[in-house]
């Protein structure tokens, strides 16, 4: 760790995309571990996950206080065209830890939160292989206003891939209940 930290290259070292990115010669100098060692250190760079996350808010210009508001989260793993052909999509999830006692999977908490207030909104864990596509649903704050909230995506097994996006929503008022039930009870 010391000589990843005072690598002196072209770009710092910090994180396992960096060190994949670094040639052979470069790398071995630097993580100077034996051809075993190395080997496990390739298992662990190569199953290492790389997901891009999008997402939508649907119906963003309809939200009303105290209504359901729904965000559509889409989760892609990045696979390079070379591993796509060799691995087979049933290792794509699997987790490189050779002391665990059984074969671990991936999982993936996917949570919207509202950093301001401290508040859970929704949460979700998924598997994913490839690709997945979820909804999380809650609902809308009582108070009409902008709001920025976040959504995280984060793994149950790798450190360092947990991810973060603001959600910006813009609440209007909505129907109110106490309307209809202030007129019943003037009768």
């Amino acid at each position: 760790v010391e000589r990843c930290e005072a690598y002196d290259g072209e770009e710092k070292i910090e994180s396992v995309f960096d060190i994949l990115t670094l040639d052979d010669d470069v790398r071995n100098d630097l993580l100077r571990l034996p051809d075993e060692k190395m080997a496990d250190v390739a298992v662990f760079c190569n199953n290492y996950p790389n997901v891009e996350v999008t997402f939508q808010v649907i119906d963003s210009d309809d939200i009303t206080t105290n209504d359901p508001v729904q965000i559509s989260v889409r989760l892609e793993r990045e696979i390079d065209d070379e591993e796509d052909e060799d691995q087979d999509d049933s290792d794509l999830g699997k987790v490189a830890a050779p002391l665990f006692p059984k074969d671990k999977r991936e999982g993936w908490w996917i949570v919207i939160g509202d950093a301001k207030t401290n508040s859970l909104m929704s949460l979700k864990r998924v598997t994913l292989e490839k690709s997945q596509k979820i909804t999380l649903e809650f609902m809308a704050p009582e108070e009409p206003g902008d709001y920025n909230l976040t959504l995280f995506c984060m793994s149950d097994s790798y450190l360092g891939c947990d991810q973060e996006y603001s959600v910006p929503i813009s609440v209007a008022v909505g129907d109110s209940d106490d309307d209809a039930s202030s007129g019943d009870e003037s009768e």
